[in-house]
């Protein structure tokens, strides 16, 4: 309906933002409908590295959402990108073995390294040919809540687990660049009224004052949305 195929084509990690955050609930936009194979023609390194990781994070069992520029261009448009981020929780002794399962399927990895990164900044990259592969812990209950609300599709033919969109906009909220800016009205502009914007409006009151400008710019961007309906 209001989604674009599936590119495997720009992203950097959102970024960590420090507050107060209350544990939230709530079920999210709960559909992303399933995508289909196609790439653009420099795709292939980004897709062979999404499949690799994708595939050792079912096989383990890991709890993890995708996020960033390939969730974005799940819900919305397609945009270039040429890395892959994705949140992890991954117990401390279960890292060595992802990260020699990643490593046998084509990753290179500093082992040691990666491993005392994830573990003391809950962030690491690591390598797949050319494809740069952010993985970041959820250190802050924002991120937590990422994970809680992630919801499943079919991409290349995996079962993938994708933040939700409300998820992205709290993300992008925290980060607010001016490619999370256009990022959030695309989510607006595709979901409308279907977002869970209690959800969105507690996790945004819980890290700004109340004269933080994203809170205005948000509602504007919402009233927005609402005048012109889903796209």
């Amino acid at each position: 309906m209001r989604f674009a195929r599936w590119r495997l084509v720009g992203l950097t990690p959102a970024d960590v933002a420090i507050g107060r955050w209350p544990i939230v609930s709530g079920i999210g936009s709960s559909v992303v409908p399933t995508s289909d194979d196609s790439l653009p023609p420099a795709g292939q390194t980004l897709r062979q590295a999404f499949e690799a990781l994708v595939s050792t994070l079912n096989e383990r069992g890991v709890r993890y959402a995708i996020i960033g520029g390939l969730a974005i261009i799940q819900h919305t448009r397609v945009r270039t990108t040429d890395d892959i981020d994705a949140l992890l929780a991954v117990p401390q002794v279960a890292l060595p073995g992802l990260f020699e399962a990643l490593r046998e399927r084509g990753f290179t990895i500093n082992l040691q390294q990666s491993i005392r990164e994830f573990r003391d900044d809950g962030f690491t990259s690591i390598r797949f040919a050319d494809v740069i592969v952010d993985l970041m812990q959820p250190m802050i209950p924002a991120y937590a809540h990422v994970l809680d609300r992630a919801i499943s599709t079919d991409i290349l033919g995996h079962s993938v687990r994708i933040s939700s969109a409300e998820c992205l906009v709290v993300m992008k909220l925290i980060a607010m660049r001016p490619q999370d800016e256009s990022d959030i009205q695309d989510l607006l502009s595709a979901y409308g009224d279907e977002l869970d914007f209690d959800f969105i409006r507690t996790e945004l009151e819980a890290f700004t004052a109340p004269g933080d400008p994203r809170r205005a710019k948000f509602a504007t961007w919402v009233r927005r949305s609402a005048s012109t309906g889903p796209t």
